[in-house]
C-alpha cells in the first residue's frame, strides 16, 4: 500500500471530522487536538513537499494482514468520530502516527545511506539532493514524533482527570456513608435514652402515685382516727410525730412527683430529636439556597448537640406545695382537737 493510497482514507476521515467539529470541540478538546493532528500531518505527507518519499521507501504497508488491519482502524476512526467517541478517537490517531512515523523513519534513514555513498564520488548534486530529503523527513518524522508524545500526554492527563474525579466521588461516598452510619448511631443513641428516661418516669410516677396514697390515707389516719398508734389519748409529742412522719412522706412523694417529670422531659425531648435526625435531611432538601440550608443545620446541630432541657415540675404527677400545706392543716388541726 503506498503513501498515495492513503488519500481516500483521509478523505473519508475529513468527512466524517467536518460532520461532527464543533461539537467534538466543546465535548472533548483533547479528542478534537488528537485527530486535528493525525489529519494535519498526514496531509502534509501527501503534499508535493514531500514527493520525495516514495523513492526511497516505495510502500507504507507491505503484507495484506497490516493492511486490512489499517482499512479497519479507519473504518473504527470515522465510526468513532461520527459518535464522538473520544477514547477510540485519541487510540485509532496514535495508530495512523504510529505508521506515518514508521514509514517517514525508513524513508529518511535510506536517505542518508544514499547521501553517504554519494559522498567522495562525482555524482555531488546526487549527494547533495539526498542530503536535503534526509533533513525534510528527519523534520517530519520528528513532528510526528511529538504528535505521538503529544496524544500520550493528552491521554494521560484525561486519565489522571478521570482518576482524581473518580477518587472525589469515592471518598464523597465514603463521606455519605461515614454520615449515614454515624447518623443511624446517633438516632438510636437518642432512641435509647429517650427509652431509658421515659422508663425512669413510669418508675417515678407509680412511686410517686404510692407516696401520694399513702399520705393521703396517714393524714386520714392521723386526722380522723384518734389512738390510732396507741389506746390512750394522743399528746402533742405524737401529734408533732405523726406530722412530721406525713411530711417526710409527702415530700418524698414531691421529690419523686419532680423526678418524674424531670426523666418524663428528657425521654420526650430525645424521642423528638430521633424523629428529627430521621426527618430532617428530607426537610431541607427542597430547599434551593445553600445559606438557608447551612442555617438550618447549625441550628439543628445546637439542638442535637446542645445541653439537654431542664427539668420541669410534672404537675400531672407531682405532689404539689398547696396540696401539700392543705394536707399538713388537716394534720395540724386533728391533733389540736384530740389534745384539748
Amino acid at each position: 500500500m503506498k503513501l498515495s493510497d492513503f488519500s481516500g482514507d483521509l478523505e473519508s476521515l475529513n468527512e466524517a471530522y467536518n460532520e461532527v467539529t464543533d461539537q467534538l470541540r466543546m465535548e472533548d478538546s483533547e479528542a478534537n487536538a488528537a485527530i486535528s493532528d493525525v489529519l494535519m500531518i498526514w496531509w502534509e505527507a501527501l503534499s508535493p513537499d514531500y514527493d520525495f518519499l516514495p523513492t526511497y521507501e516505495e510502500s507504507v504497508l507491505w503484507d495484506r494482514k497490516s493492511i486490512d488491519a489499517h482499512r479497519a482502524t479507519v473504518e473504527q476512526l470515522v465510526k468513532a468520530l461520527r459518535q464522538r467517541d473520544s477514547r477510540n478517537i485519541e487510540i485509532s490517531s496514535v495508530y495512523l502516527l504510529d505508521i506515518l512515523q514508521k514509514y517517514v523513519a525508513t524513508a529518511a534513514q535510506t536517505a542518508r545511506d544514499k547521501a553517504a555513498r554519494f559522498e567522495g564520488t562525482q555524482e555531488k548534486s546526487e549527494a547533495s539532493a539526498a542530503r536535503i530529503d534526509y533533513r525534510k523527513a528527519s523534520l517530519l518524522s520528528t513532528r510526528v514524533e511529538q504528535a505521538k508524545l503529544s496524544q500520550y500526554l493528552r491521554i494521560a492527563v484525561k486519565k489522571a482527570r478521570i482518576t482524581v474525579q473518580e477518587v472525589e466521588a469515592a471518598a464523597a461516598s465514603a463521606q455519605t456513608a461515614a454520615g449515614f452510619v454515624s447518623g443511624a448511631q446517633l438516632t438510636k443513641r437518642f432512641e435509647e435514652l429517650s427509652k431509658d428516661h421515659l422508663r425512669s418516669a413510669c418508675i417515678f410516677r407509680w412511686l410517686t402515685a404510692i407516696c401520694v396514697m399513702a399520705g393521703i390515707t396517714g393524714t386520714y389516719f392521723l386526722a380522723f382516727v384518734p389512738g390510732v398508734s396507741h389506746g390512750g389519748a394522743t399528746t402533742i409529742g405524737d401529734g408533732i410525730l405523726r406530722v412530721s412522719l406525713l411530711a417526710a412522706v409527702l415530700g418524698l412523694a414531691t421529690y419523686f412527683g419532680k423526678q418524674a417529670g424531670y426523666h418524663r422531659d428528657l425521654g420526650t425531648w430525645a424521642r423528638t430529636i430521633k424523629e428529627q435526625l430521621l426527618t430532617f435531611d428530607g426537610y431541607v432538601e427542597p430547599l434551593h439556597d445553600e445559606s438557608l440550608r447551612d442555617q438550618m443545620r447549625a441550628a439543628f446541630a445546637a439542638r442535637v448537640f446542645g445541653s439537654s432541657p431542664e427539668s420541669k415540675e410534672d404537675s400531672g404527677v407531682a405532689l404539689t406545695a398547696s396540696l401539700m400545706s392543705e394536707l399538713l392543716a388537716a394534720a395540724g388541726k386533728s391533733v389540736a382537737t384530740t389534745t384539748k
